[in-house]
């Protein structure tokens, strides 16, 4: 009797599996070569931040370069660079892989699309 409940257990297993949806997202990939502390974060079509920074963090050549993932919507890049003078640099709308390059000082930096690598 345990036997044929494994096997009722793993067809129905197999089944849900096979029938999932599959699930697709973007990324978005950050060359960080600026030495300021900088946020950046995605928002959707209805200007909520679904990725990305909440809080300011080292965009310099020596820490990594980031890697946003997030679920598959139309999104806009925002970033942004602690005591700068500057607005906010919005890009987008995008609807696939981006890639992004922030570089330049405090009051002097560039946010801007690059080749994927």
């Amino acid at each position: 009797m345990k036997l044929q409940s494994f096997y009722i257990i793993a067809i129905f297993i197999c089944i849900n599996i096979t029938l999932a949806p599959i699930i697709e997202a973007h990324n978005v990939y950050i060359d960080l070569n600026a030495p300021v502390q900088c946020r950046i974060w995605i928002e959707d079509s209805t200007t909520t931040r679904i990725a990305g920074d909440e809080y300011y963090h080292d965009c310099s050549e020596y820490s990594h370069d980031e890697s946003i993932d997030f679920q598959n919507v139309t999104y806009w890049v925002h970033a942004k660079v602690s005591g700068s003078l500057r607005k906010e640099k919005v890009r987008g709308p995008y609807d696939g892989k981006t890639c992004f390059v922030i570089e330049g000082e405090v009051d002097n930096w560039y946010f801007s699309q690059s080749d994927c690598k």
